[in-house]
């Protein structure tokens, strides 16, 4: 099972959010490797060289964290690829109800490509939501990804999102 996923999100639940927040994330963008991020990172770190529990954050234009990149390791393998294991990236969006968490055990960065695999099970979570599958790719050249083999979603709460939960509310002061 190929589950496509796209860049022409909208608010709500909708898959195609995860992947375009993913690809944020991981700073594929230019604008995000002129800011440093993965790229940035790839540069300093010589070739076969283990950097251990790595932490990664990302920031938009007015300096708000809107990612965060942990992994147990990340490798620089040659001048076009990284490899990362126990990866948690944190997805931060301005709502906190819409914050997601992509769960990788094992992922390859190409930089040259912009491509992230993951030849293992991935899970995407969100407070509404939880979608996973086998294998994930995605490429931020196209703003397209897909989870394949075994995709499963399970909406948890329509409601968290939209603001019509007690979870959504924000807290009283």
């Amino acid at each position: 099972m190929n589950l496509p996923l796209s860049s022409d999100c909208v608010k709500g639940l909708r898959l195609p959010l995860v992947v375009l927040c993913l690809g944020g994330t991981l700073l594929y963008s230019q604008n995000a490797a002129r800011k440093g991020g993965a790229n940035a990172f790839a540069n300093t770190v010589p070739e076969g060289f283990v950097n251990r529990q790595v932490v990664i954050p990302s920031f938009d234009e007015q300096g708000r964290k809107t990612s965060e990149l942990k992994a147990a390791t990340l490798t620089r393998i040659d001048d076009e690829r990284l490899r990362a294991e126990d990866v948690i990236i944190e997805i931060l969006a301005e709502n906190p109800v819409e914050n997601m968490k992509v769960q990788l055990k094992s992922a390859t960065h190409h930089l040259t490509e912009q491509v992230l695999r993951s030849g293992e099970r991935s899970v995407v979570t969100r407070a509404d939501f939880q979608t996973s599958g086998d294998a994930m790719v995605y490429d931020s050249s196209s703003s397209k990804g897909s989870l394949i083999g075994n995709v499963r979603t399970l909406i948890f709460d329509t409601n968290a999102v939209s603001g019509k939960s007690k979870a959504a509310q924000p807290p009283k002061k």
